[in-house]
């Protein structure tokens, strides 16, 4: 594949083999890494999302090109009305859309006509990464309707791409893990996000993993142990856990039989 690059292409696919051993950032590395598709590709409009298996959604929007309101319907709406990417997401590979419905067939969706046409998206391809069962990340590249489009050429360069892109992505999740096992606190606030725990909730959580009783923790926080015991089971309702011992288990990574 790379003997039919041209030179100007050879040197953006350089640019983003660079982009992926130096950003460390998630984020930020699917915003460049998208910037430099739209080029390399002919390309109009990016989005890339993680999914969330607990939540069962797209989150983490990263986009290019794309109006911020139409995307918020997408999250709100049209995603649970989406023909096309729970199956691109299965492939594990750089797939082009009209791999899972034909354009006519697409063209009739109202996920065509009241979403992806609003903002002029026609041809699209999806590239998806994951870390074992883990969604770390996808590629969504498409082109408006006064485009030709994307051809085998341009699925064999996105998969190579994206391919890497993978690699980079699980690479600075490893880091990140290993930054969490090094600082409890990061690790707590991180699990308490994921929850949704007010910064009270989090604080108790803290002192509780630490092996603190209710009276100790309400000294310590200058409240009741009434208090304390509120907070205990909002943290408990929301994270569907019960006891402190699957609590603390559960934020250090240990298993309980």
């Amino acid at each position: 594949m790379l003997t039919t690059l041209s030179s100007r292409e050879t040197a953006v696919l350089v640019q983003i083999m660079q982009d992926l051993t130096r950003i460390g950032d998630g984020p930020e590395l699917r915003s460049r890494v998208g910037e430099r598709l739209l080029d390399l590709l002919k390309a109009d409009y990016f989005a890339s999302y993680v999914w969330s298996a607990e939540t069962a959604s797209d989150t983490g929007r990263v986009s290019i090109n794309m109006n911020s309101a139409n995307l918020a319907a997408y999250e709100s709406y049209y995603q649970y009305r989406d023909p096309i990417t729970q199956n691109l997401r299965r492939r594990r590979r750089a797939t082009h859309v009209n791999e899972i419905l034909s354009q006519k067939d697409l063209a009739k969706t109202e996920f065509f006509n009241d979403f992806l046409a609003r903002d002029g998206l026609c041809h699209g391809m999806n590239f998806h990464a994951h870390e074992g069962a883990a969604h770390i990340g996808d590629i969504r590249i498409w082109r408006s309707r006064n485009r030709d489009t994307f051809d085998r050429r341009d699925i064999e360069i996105l998969e190579a791409i994206g391919q890497a892109y993978a690699n980079a992505l699980r690479s600075i999740r490893a880091f990140e893990r290993q930054l969490n096992a090094a600082d409890p606190n990061r690790r707590i606030e991180d699990w308490a996000a994921r929850f949704g725990l007010t910064a009270r909730e989090t604080d108790v959580v803290r002192l509780a993993v630490c092996g603190h009783r209710d009276a100790e923790i309400a000294e310590s926080l200058g409240i009741s142990v009434t208090t304390v015991r509120t907070h205990l089971g909002n943290v408990f309702q929301k994270s569907g856990i019960v006891g402190r011992a699957t609590l603390a288990a559960e934020i250090n990574g240990i298993r309980l039989n």
